[in-house]
């Protein structure tokens, strides 16, 4: 009989383990779900763009969106954590705005991809609308050599 009593304990460490694991997350699953939609329309419209381009793909170009996809979720849940439960006095939504940043950037490239696509000018102005935007909203100078520099 002891024995069945360390068994159903385990039962119930487990199932507080991962309720508490579900608990941390639920929050962060709609941010979680929208950058990945925007980073898989971003290697898509930046394959396709490459194919009309004729420039080689390589596996290496291709892993970069999976490391990209690691660390993006990597700073959400970290910011979370910290926005969670080392600052409990006020709920900055660190998370959040991490990832309308992260969605941000990857929408100036999804937005320059479909220009490189079309060749429609509406999309290279919507990419300097956004680049504009971006720098009025967040208070920082993002410039655009520097997000040309990060597809290299």
């Amino acid at each position: 009989m002891l024995q069945m009593d360390k068994v159903f304990d385990i039962h119930k460490i487990w199932a507080y383990s991962i309720t508490s694991i579900m608990a941390f997350f639920e929050p962060l699953w709609v941010l979680m779900l929208w950058f990945f939609i925007f980073i898989a329309c971003d290697f898509v419209t930046g394959i396709s763009a490459s194919i009309k381009e004729r420039k080689i793909i390589t596996s290496n170009k291709m892993s970069r969106t999976i490391k990209k996809l690691m660390m993006y979720s990597m700073v959400i849940v970290l910011v979370h954590a910290i926005d969670k439960d080392m600052i409990i006095w006020v709920d900055l939504g660190l998370a959040r705005i991490c990832a309308t940043i992260i969605c941000g950037i990857e929408l100036y490239s999804i937005l320059e991809n479909c220009y490189r696509l079309t060749g429609n000018y509406v999309f290279k102005v919507l990419t300097q609308f956004v680049l504009k935007k971006a720098n009025n909203e967040l208070g920082v100078e993002i410039k655009e050599d520097d997000l040309q520099k990060k597809k290299k």
